[in-house]
Order: structure tokens, then sequence, then C-alpha cells
């Protein structure tokens, strides 16, 4: 595969733009035309927007272009997989202690246990579609980003380091403000434990994961920050409100943790199926 950095940085901003800004054109749309208010229709809009969001675009780019999966690591499945799965496993945990925390049993904090008990199997087709799509535009994103950004190379497990060090400070920092505000009014424990628990699982992966990377490979910030980006303004909900600004951002620095664990499961092998093997875990088990 091979692009020059003008196209693949066009591809790159136009997969980009349609997932920040596609779900509420569609919504747009659909207000101008309610198909989803059709028997049958309105189950299946819903569980398969998130797909149109996420990978069409790039679909149809790799398309375009004649382009091979096999170019973005979509080869045959891998043990690296497993490896997702594995660098994943602290973010059960933490969707196992928050459920618990919150008296709805061990259970309660996990997807699958919610599509048992309450019978939201729509909602969870919609999340696995959403995670799945989301993390192959990661996948698309981090390649295309290569033939965008070719300068300022360096060792992967370095640049892993500086950016996961900034996250670091910024989840800090907003866990803190947030913590002081739920203490001021009142809240619960359960509440301010949650507040700890999702940046220190995320810190636990990253922490796994950074342990696996392969020393020699090499990639550039601009490179890792792609995957780490979208995930990021892709939770992060501008908002007047002081709190509900902090949460945004609190929230955005966490996701963006989990988008440069992908970034790095991507580039270390240049294969997407430990990024896979991750989207497995977040989307059936944690409600990240």
């Amino acid at each position: 595969m091979y692009t020059t950095p003008d196209e693949a940085r066009t591809d790159l901003y136009l997969a980009g733009a349609v997932y920040l800004f596609g779900d509420l054109i569609l919504r747009i749309f659909l207000g101008l035309v309610p198909l989803d208010r059709i028997r049958f229709v309105g189950p299946v809009i819903v569980a398969l927007l998130p797909l149109v969001t996420t990978i069409l675009v790039p679909y149809l780019l790799i398309r375009y272009r004649k382009e091979r999966f096999a170019d973005y690591g979509l080869t045959k499945p891998s043990p690296l997989f497993l490896r997702g799965l594995f660098i994943g496993a602290p973010l059960v945990v933490a969707a196992v202690v928050t459920g618990w925390l919150a008296g709805a049993g061990p259970g309660g904090g996990l997807p699958v246990f919610g599509v048992v008990m309450q019978g939201a199997l729509l909602l969870f087709v919609r999340r696995i579609t959403f995670v799945f799509g989301l993390v192959l535009l990661c996948v698309y994103a981090t390649a295309k980003a290569r033939d965008a950004f070719r300068s300022d190379p360096r060792y992967l497990p370095t640049g892993v380091l500086e950016i996961g060090r900034v996250l670091a400070v910024v989840s800090a920092v907003t866990s803190g403000l947030l913590i002081l505000s739920t203490v001021l009014g009142g809240q619960s424990i359960i509440v301010r434990s949650t507040l700890l628990l999702f940046p220190l699982a995320v810190a636990a992966a990253a922490y796994l994961a950074y342990r696996e990377l392969a020393g020699r490979q090499l990639t550039s910030r601009a490179i890792l920050l792609t995957p780490t980006v979208i995930l990021a303004l892709g939770a992060f909900t501008l908002r007047l409100d002081a709190f509900e600004f902090t949460y945004g951002l609190w929230r955005a620095a966490y996701l963006a943790g989990i988008g440069l664990i992908v970034g790095a499961l991507i580039e270390s092998q240049r294969s997407a199926w430990g990024a896979l093997g991750l989207a497995t875990v977040v989307a059936l088990l944690t409600y990240l």
C-alpha cells in the first residue's frame, strides 16, 4: 500500500470528520425523514448507525484506492488477539468492582449481564457495532497516519511513554477536581470510587501493553496521537457548566488512554488483531 502524504491526510481527515460529525448529520436527516419510526426498520438503524459513522467511509476509501485489508493489519487471525484480551483485563476488574459498589452485584458493571438480566439486546448490539467500528476506524487512521506524517521518528516505547505521561497528568488533575466536587456536593463514595477506578484501570492496561512493545519498532508521535485524539474528541462534549466541562475532560482523558493503547498495539506488530482483542473486552465486559 502506498499513498502520497497529501492523499493519506485527505483520507484521514475525511474519515475523522465523518466520525465526529456524521452522527449529528444523520440525526438531523432522521428528524426530517423519520425512517427510524418504521416498524423493524428502526431497530436496524439503531444497531447499524455506528457502522455508518465509523467504518463505512474507510471501507469506501479502501475500495476506491484499490488497497488490501492486509495493508491495514487485517490478515488471518493471530495470537495477538489473545494479547489484546489480556491487556484489557484491568478494565474488566474495574467494571466488576464498580457494579459491586453500586449494589448491582459483580456482574452489574458488565454489558453481557445487562442483556441477561434486563433484555437490553438492541442496546448491546449497538454497543458492539460502535466499539468494533471505532477500533477499526482507529486501525485505518493509524495506518493512514504512517503515510501522512513521516517526520519526527522515534522508538515506539519512547513515544508511548511521552504521550502517556501527558494523559496521566490530565487524568490526575481532572479526577482530583471531580472528587473534590463530589465531596463538596455530598455525593456517595461510590461515585468517588468510580472516578478513580476507570483511570487506574486504563493506566494498568497501558502498563501491560507497554511491557509487550517491540523496543526497536519505529513510529512517531503523530501516528500514536491519531487514535488517541479520535477517541478523546469522540468522547468530549463542550459544556458551559464547570462540572460538566471537567467531567468531559476526565472521560476524554481516560478514553484517550485507551486510544493510545490501541495505537501502540497496532504499531508494535503492524497488526489489527491486538486492538480487536482489546475491543472485544471493552465491548462485552465494560461500559467504558
